[in-house]
């Protein structure tokens, strides 16, 4: 029972702090995409521009691939402890969809929020999209800095080989590397 305590004091202070910086981009990045996907529902396809839903369509799509596929890298290669998330990995994971991106599941969000604005063309979820966009990209910062100090000098080197979110880039990287071991 005392050491149950103790372990669980040490794991209370080695939790960082919430800041109300967080807080209020959270809760605004929140708002934001909750509200786009409640006001889908109001306007999709506001204009009947065909072109854009087809891309809303398509982004949807990206969202749903790219959004699986980190949960299948991290099971294959994250090593996470037992009886813990498959998310809280012990090793770098480089493989796969890491390959191409370093933060696929951030990329995700903001496929999202692209989509449905391209679903519904109407400016309010244009506009609510450039605020969950903005606020998802800025966390992305956050992420690698929270990730250099639990992987060091190795995710500073993968850094400088994977792009943070940008998916084209990353896959003609990703291309041009591999062509040049065959």
């Amino acid at each position: 029972m005392i050491r149950t305590k103790i372990n669980n004091n040490e794991e209370n202070s080695n939790q960082k702090r919430i800041s109300w910086q967080d807080y209020l981009i959270w809760s605004i990045y929140g708002s934001s995409i909750i509200s786009q996907m409640v006001l889908i529902f109001f306007f999709y396809n506001y204009y009947n521009l065909n072109l854009l839903n087809w891309l809303g369509w398509g982004f949807f799509g990206l969202f749903c691939v790219i959004g699986a596929l980190p949960r299948y890298e991290f099971k294959k290669k994250g090593e996470a402890e037992e009886g813990k998330s498959f998310i809280h990995t012990t090793k770098l994971v480089t493989t796969g969809i890491y390959a191409i991106i370093r933060h696929p599941y951030w990329l995700c969000w903001i496929l999202l929020s692209v989509s449905l604005a391209f679903l519904s063309q109407h400016w309010i979820m244009v506009i609510l999209a450039i605020l969950a966009i903005s606020f998802v990209y800025l966390e992305t910062f956050k992420l690698d800095n929270g990730l250099i100090e639990k992987f060091g000098e190795e995710y500073k080197r993968y850094m400088k080989r994977v792009p943070r979110i940008n998916l084209l880039l990353g896959l003609i990287i990703y291309f041009i590397r591999t062509s040049k071991k065959n």
